[in-house]
């Protein structure tokens, strides 16, 4: 579901006027200046607003405005619109109620049936960096990286679709659905070598298949969807900030911390220090008010954790035109080490399968309707090999907008849209 607006809203660059922006942040705007343009599946382009009027009141002069401005982009990917939305949507209904994360200030969003757009800061003009095309980070950073995910996780503990129904799961259907050429894809010319039980297409997809409809509901929160090392900035202060929120969806807390870093880390430095990682995201976890886990006390941790390592899955799979040639390579190096060291498929099918009775497992089946969740475009995208990752407003039940350093972005929902609070009996 997605807020709609009975206003058209720009899909050109040349629509972006002083007028359009002045009715959007509120301010009258004398002039813009395009300084820069990044084009994708979702376009950002970078503006200096000058006003008409001094005032004491906080707002933006450079910002980025993100959305889908190639007219040629959208007829032929027309899914790429719903990922505008999607973040459109994070940045009105989910942004300005977390407290403990750091992401882009957004200053407005809004979506209507062909567009989603997304006004943010500049984080250039922040004094922000953004990663290599292939790296490896220091263990501290990647901590750092994980008490954002706490904080994001904490606040929306045990929540699920059921609470939030507007937030369907985006990503597993999209995963699945790429799997599901898995023999032709890993061999394929110009690959990644694999190991040879991770040629096996109809073994994996089993693995995949069962940790979606497996995981365990203990550890349910609403996730980013997709912390690799292409979605991270780092600040000023050199702390890691996340970017593209186009597939957050409820799921495993391991999904985001556990593909995290494997992406951050060298293979090395992650067999080194993954635990210590682990144990500072649960500290973390449980500091910001979230439950309290002991990993060697609670064998359900460890298992979901060693289960969760099934997210990394699109580094095996990875379509050409999706990401560098470079990244996959490294990426993928990576995550096969993790599914050995882990036994990742062997854990997921080993586990004897559970009698499923209602509200035991995880609440979430969008993955079991695969194909029909996919639209036919995105499998079109898929089959061609040019598909962007599918994989990516709803406060926490009883909170109020409490980002220090973020207002709330503006946006065109009425009230009477934005979902209420869920109350459920506990059994």
């Amino acid at each position: 579901m997605s807020e709609s607006t009975t206003e058209k809203l720009p899909t050109l660059p040349s629509d972006l006027t002083p007028q359009w922006f002045s009715t959007k942040l509120g301010h009258k705007i004398e002039s813009v200046v395009n300084t820069r343009n990044i084009w994708g599946t979702a376009s950002k382009l970078f503006y200096t607003l000058t006003y008409e009027n001094e005032t004491e009141e906080e707002r933006p002069v450079e910002i980025c405005v993100k959305g889908v401005f190639d007219p040629k982009m959208i007829e032929a990917q027309p899914w790429t619109v719903s990922l505008a939305q999607r973040e459109a949507e994070f940045f009105s209904k989910v942004a300005p109620y977390v407290s403990h994360m750091i992401f882009p200030r957004g200053w407005w969003s809004g979506t209507d049936e062909k567009q989603g757009i997304a006004i943010m800061n500049d984080l250039v003009s922040e004094g922000c960096t953004f990663p290599a095309e292939v790296a490896s980070y220091s263990v501290d950073k990647v901590k750092n990286g994980v008490e954002q995910l706490a904080g994001l996780h904490a606040q929306y503990w045990g929540q699920s679709q059921e609470d939030h129904p507007w937030i369907w799961n985006n990503y597993d259907p999209a995963m699945t659905f790429m799997c599901r050429s898995w023999d032709e894809v890993v061999r394929r010319p110009s690959r990644p070598q694999l190991p040879e039980y991770l040629m096996d297409g109809a073994r994996c997809n089993q693995a995949l298949d069962r940790y979606y409809t497996e995981r365990n509901p203990r550890f349910r929160t609403l996730l980013h969807g997709d912390t690799h090392i292409g979605n991270i900035y780092f600040t000023a202060d050199d702390r890691i900030g996340f970017l593209d929120w186009s597939a957050f969806h409820f799921g495993s807390c391991f999904h985001d911390v556990v593909y995290h870093m494997t992406a951050m880390l060298s293979v090395e430095d992650r067999r080194a220090h993954e635990m210590e990682i682990l144990d500072h995201y649960l500290e973390t976890l449980h500091r910001l008010g979230g439950p309290k886990f002991d990993r060697h006390n609670d064998p359900e941790v460890m298992i979901e954790y060693r289960r969760s390592f099934m997210t990394n899955v699109i580094w095996l799979i990875c379509p050409d035109g999706l990401q560098s040639k470079e990244r996959v390579a490294a990426l993928c190096e990576r995550t096969v080490a993790t599914y050995d060291d882990h036994k990742v498929i062997d854990v997921i099918l080993g586990q004897p399968k559970p009698v499923i009775e209602r509200g035991q497992l995880d609440e979430d089946k969008s993955h079991e309707s695969y194909p029909s969740k996919v639209p036919k475009n995105v499998q079109d995208a898929v089959t061609k090999g040019v598909e962007e990752s599918l994989p990516g407003s709803i406060p926490p039940n009883g909170s109020k907008p409490s980002h220090p350093t973020k207002t709330r972005a503006k946006s065109d929902v009425a009230e009477s849209e934005l979902p209420k609070k869920v109350t459920r009996e506990k059994k």
